[in-house]
């Protein structure tokens, strides 16, 4: 497997108090996550690109040069060439209880990165993770420590496996903090403004998962109308709520299904959120999966990954137009037709066949005469019906 690097940096302050002037409302920690041997190009695009906008010392999302929102916009679209994938926990600071131990700072900024680093591993198992200088030394020796034994696999940061590093330096750290600022934008009451679904678009191709803590309800990056039909709110959180518990299950295991079941889960749900009512091609959904070097056809993904997942009340529609977690009955109704315009047809096909056998044979094979294949007789009875 090939190896990667993480460069993690964030958005937002570690208070909990967001009802505070000033304390924003979300925590957003982001790392940008690169090919070993293609961190050098990736760091001299980035360098390059950035000369062109300000010759400040390092690229800061909050720096007056990205205040406006065109600039950030020519900005990103610039470094979307380069090649990269995004995982961001985004953290809706109101849904975190003060009683919850959370509301420290350090407690707080732990678990949240706690969080991205457990998460990380599913997409990659080889990982060497580089963060952002915060903090004393003696926070981030703790940092260190919290990570080694909250992860499964400790292994993974020990000696320079995962260390700290200073933004100066090390310019894709410059990278994850404006990437992680600008997907603020889509999210911080404040900061969003009338181009903010741009920020989410040009990076659509590098995003592997945008993970929202607490995760349900959804938050819709796309705006729904309060009584939209073709948006059914009970159902949506019924969905999320099972496919939240089959995550929460099976997390810990290491079985390669399982984990390629979960990178689809989490990409159809940041779709979701982008566009609860758009379908997403499979091409898509294995290329997200391919990070772990897992090569999948697209027949291996359709009984692997989406009847798997199906199998486990994952309620996954699909039409021709690909895939998506359905937000309405008329999903659900075009699923149904979709699956009835192949089965009835293969049910007449077999009643067809079943005609010339006994024809051929003198009657000697009438396979539906067997009690193996009586629920197939019915329906062929019911087809021939109507």
């Amino acid at each position: 497997m090939s190896r990667k690097i993480g460069f993690i940096d964030e958005s937002g302050d570690k208070s909990i108090h967001f009802e505070k002037k000033g304390v924003t409302t979300f925590f957003i920690v982001t790392a940008i996550i690169v090919n070993e041997s293609n961190v050098n190009k990736v760091r001299k695009g980035f360098l390059e690109i950035a000369r062109k906008y300000t010759q400040a010392p390092e690229i800061k999302s909050n720096s007056k040069t990205f205040k406006n929102i065109d600039k950030r916009i020519k900005f990103l679209k610039a470094i979307s060439s380069l090649d990269f994938r995004i995982y961001s926990v985004i953290v809706d600071k109101r849904k975190v209880f003060e009683n919850s131990g959370l509301q420290f700072r350090d407690s707080f900024y732990k678990y949240v990165n706690g969080l991205l680093d457990h998460e990380l591993y599913d997409y990659y198992p080889y990982l060497k993770l580089i963060s952002d200088n915060h903090g004393t030394d003696k926070f981030m020796n703790e940092f260190i420590n919290y990570v080694e034994k909250n992860h499964n696999q400790t292994e993974l940061f020990r000696g320079p496996e995962f260390k700290f590093s200073d933004s100066v330096d090390e310019p894709l750290i410059q990278l994850a903090d404006f990437i992680a600022g600008s997907i603020a934008r889509c999210y911080e009451p404040n900061k969003i403004e009338l181009r903010s679904p741009e920020v989410l678009q040009i990076l659509d191709k590098h995003i592997l998962h945008l993970r929202e803590w607490p995760e349900s309800p959804p938050k819709l990056i796309k705006n729904i109308e309060v009584g939209d039909e073709k948006y059914d709110k009970e159902m949506v959180n019924f969905i999320f709520f099972k496919i939240e518990e089959f995550i929460n299950a099976n997390q810990e295991r290491a079985e390669i299904e399982i984990k390629n079941q979960i990178i689809c889960l989490n990409y159809l749900i940041y779709r979701f959120k982008k566009n609860p009512y758009e379908y997403v091609f499979s091409d898509e959904i294995i290329d997200r999966i391919k990070v772990r070097d897992v090569l999948l056809t697209k027949r291996q993904f359709g009984r692997d990954v989406i009847s798997n997942l199906r199998s486990n009340k994952i309620l996954i529609v699909s039409s021709q137009s690909g895939y998506k977690i359905p937000c309405s009955k008329a999903d659900i109704i075009k699923f149904y037709n979709n699956y009835t315009s192949k089965i009835i047809p293969m049910i007449e096909t077999l009643g067809k066949a079943d005609i010339v056998i006994k024809n051929a044979t003198s009657g000697k094979i009438n396979l539906l005469l067997d009690d193996d294949f009586e629920l197939l007789k019915d329906l062929i009875k019911t087809v021939s019906s109507k």
